[in-house]
């Protein structure tokens, strides 16, 4: 697994598309695996700091399946309409582990952009796989979707 800032030096162009679409709208979806091994989706706000991501939670299923089985899958919002080359996708899947100490609840409470409570528990969301995509033709025949991935290797 790497941290979100090995990725974003590894892949700098991969890591703008993130940053331009939280600049849009911060949110994203966030698959877990339930207790059962069904999948959910949760919206959630990254936080970015340090060269990591993190996510808070509260008490919820999210959290619970995050505790019990760190597996996760994470998609933007679509990004804003670009005439240039439509709008942007980016999708992530590794671990998140529970970064829960003082000093990295400290870190992220000063970044986060939305309130962090005592009860929240904060995860790292480790990497494994990245994709995003922008859409070429929108609206004609033969649109298609133009992606570059990077992986753990």
């Amino acid at each position: 697994m790497a941290t979100w800032g090995e990725f974003a030096s590894a892949r700098p162009e991969m890591a703008a598309v993130l940053a331009g679409l939280l600049d849009w709208i911060p949110i994203c979806y966030l698959a877990t695996v339930a207790a059962d091994g069904s999948p959910r989706v949760h919206p959630f706000v990254p936080i970015l700091t340090g060269g990591r991501m993190f996510i808070a939670c509260i008490p919820s299923p999210k959290r619970n399946d995050l505790l019990r089985d760190g597996r996760y899958a994470m998609h933007a919002l679509p990004g804003k309409w670009r005439d240039s080359i439509g709008d942007d996708e980016f999708y992530m899947t590794g671990r998140a582990v529970l970064r829960d100490d003082e000093e990295t609840r400290g870190i992220v409470t000063e970044a986060a952009k939305h309130e962090i409570r005592r009860e929240d528990l904060l995860f790292e969301l480790e990497i494994e796989r990245v994709m995003t995509a922008y859409w070429e033709k929108v609206g004609q025949p033969g649109t298609y979707a133009v992606r570059q991935f990077w992986h753990v290797q």
